[in-house]
């Protein structure tokens, strides 16, 4: 359905409106429609600004969920592989420690020309510092070879 305006503008913008028309004359074959495209295209561009106002909170809402799903997924994978590395880096550093008493029980033994003397000593160290020293204990990395 169409309506009927008269709309009185001045001569700068009828000048602009009458070259747009003719700019664009393949899609507006008449200054009316050309003005009526113009006309409702800034009345939606206004209507926007209402719709933005209701759409903003919403829109915000959401990127906000997602920026956190975002940040918990990649921090939890984070945390998880440096929890992986950290637990590696300590079975390895234990099993460095342990493989470091037990030479260093074989390089008593030889200093003190009584291997049976630094194996008591050794074993000395390993009742002060706990069970989860002592050979044998589960995830040791104990060196194989003989005491002396």
């Amino acid at each position: 359905m169409k309506g009927r305006i008269e709309v009185y503008v001045d001569a700068a913008t009828e000048i602009a409106l009458r070259e747009y028309a003719c700019r664009h004359r393949d899609r507006f074959p008449s200054v009316s429609r050309a003005a009526a495209h113009l006309l409702g295209h800034a009345l939606s561009a206004g209507l926007d600004e209402g719709v933005e106002g209701l759409l903003a909170p919403t829109i915000v809402r959401v990127v906000r969920e997602a920026t956190r799903r975002e940040i918990e997924d990649g921090v939890g994978a984070l945390v998880e592989r440096q929890s992986n590395r950290l637990a590696a880096l300590l079975v390895g550093s234990g099993k460095d420690a342990h493989r470091a008493a037990r030479m260093t029980e074989v390089a008593l033994g030889h200093l003190l020309a009584d291997p049976a003397r630094a194996a008591q000593i050794a074993e000395e160290a390993r009742l002060q510092a706990g069970a989860r020293y002592r050979p044998g204990s589960q995830g040791d990395g104990a060196v194989s070879g003989d005491r002396g």
